[in-house]
């Protein structure tokens, strides 16, 4: 390997360079003593690298190449609003130009220090969205695996999956599949009008419209609150058994909850499939145009209510629309996404 070309950084990605600095009585030590001192000209770079290495290993962060590159931007960027100005060598003129070195130099050193701190206090937000009728797979870091819905986003930020508590938020709807970790560690998912659900190892969807607020289990036990914070006492939190559907009340305010037969079917767009038993037209009227797009008109209001049992590929709305026509006897239009849904003349 021929390292005399290397700058700070190239050192600091090198392996057997971090042993050294890391452990200056180790394996690598012999070697690397030896190069850098036939390598004079390269002391300045080797310096410049181990205290790079020293800050990172002062505050426990971990290495990775994505990590350096970022904090080498940043000192780049500081050192460079720095200018060196060249003067006639008199004796007094070369204690100013060694002068000027030294500031420049402290400047690398307080860079650095900026860098590091930035580095360490850097929040990264991941963030994934599908477009309508898109149905997305997602595998968390912690191994736990959402899937989400179309017209839907799940954000969360990196360093929550570290610390006592995984957090995310949603809009719009998906099915979680939430590992249970050997620290116990909580997992809340927020949303942006106070609703959470807290979990720790379970299956179960979650949907979160405008028009509709709705936690299914399929496995293990959430607390559905209205304090998405969960920092404060909720008295009217809920808590859920396998089975059972909890839906928010508008109207009274208070979650009412039921026990449903095969709640995984509430998550049946993970096949891309649409599953209805019972449902009310509105509730499929919603489904189409949360996740699909649609708009959808019922020329008579009472329509609304009747239920409807049946099923079909995610892909396949038109024949679910068919299928409705002739369940009830109703004309049903559809026209770019537009269905107008009426009794026959």
């Amino acid at each position: 390997m021929d390292y005399s070309k290397y700058q700070a950084i190239d050192f600091i990605k090198d392996e057997s360079f971090q042993e050294w600095c890391l452990h200056p009585e180790g394996e690598h030590a012999h070697f690397w003593e030896n190069w850098a001192s036939q390598h004079p000209d390269q002391q300045g770079e080797i310096h410049k690298a181990k205290q790079l290495l020293a800050a990172f290993q002062g505050l426990g962060e971990e290495l990775s190449d994505s990590k350096i590159d970022l904090m080498w931007s940043t000192i780049q960027h500081r050192t460079q609003e720095t200018t060196v100005i060249t003067l006639p060598k008199t004796r007094q003129s070369t204690i100013r130009r060694w002068s000027r070195i030294a500031a420049l130099w402290a400047g690398v050193i307080m860079a650095i220090s900026i860098g590091i701190y930035w580095l360490a206090n850097q929040t990264t937000t991941v963030s994934f969205t599908t477009a309508y009728g898109e149905v997305k797979s997602i595998a968390l870091p912690d191994g736990s695996r959402v899937v989400l819905n179309g017209n839907s986003t799940l954000n969360y930020q990196e360093k929550d999956f570290d610390a006592a508590t995984r957090v995310v938020s949603l809009v719009g709807e998906a099915h979680f599949s939430v590992i249970h970790t050997p620290d116990h560690q909580r997992f809340l998912i927020q949303t942006a009008d106070e609703m959470g659900v807290e979990v720790l190892g379970t299956k179960f969807t979650m949907t979160n419209r405008p028009m509709k607020k709705q936690v299914v289990l399929e496995e293990g036990k959430v607390k559905v609150s209205n304090t998405a914070a969960f920092n404060e006492v909720d008295h009217d939190a809920v808590y859920m058994q396998p089975g059972e559907l909890i839906v928010w009340d508008a109207q009274k305010s208070a979650w009412h909850k039921e026990q449903v037969e095969e709640p995984s079917r509430y998550g049946s767009f993970r096949d891309h499939r649409l599953i209805f038993k019972k449902t009310p037209l509105q509730e499929v009227a919603r489904i189409l145009e949360d996740n699909y797009g649609y708009r959808v008109v019922f020329d008579d209001p009472t329509l609304a209510g009747k239920h409807f049992t049946g099923s079909c590929a995610a892909n396949e709305i038109s024949l679910l629309l068919r299928s409705i026509g002739k369940a009830f006897g109703v004309n049903v239009q559809e026209q770019d996404q537009h269905v107008t849904i009426g009794n026959t003349n």
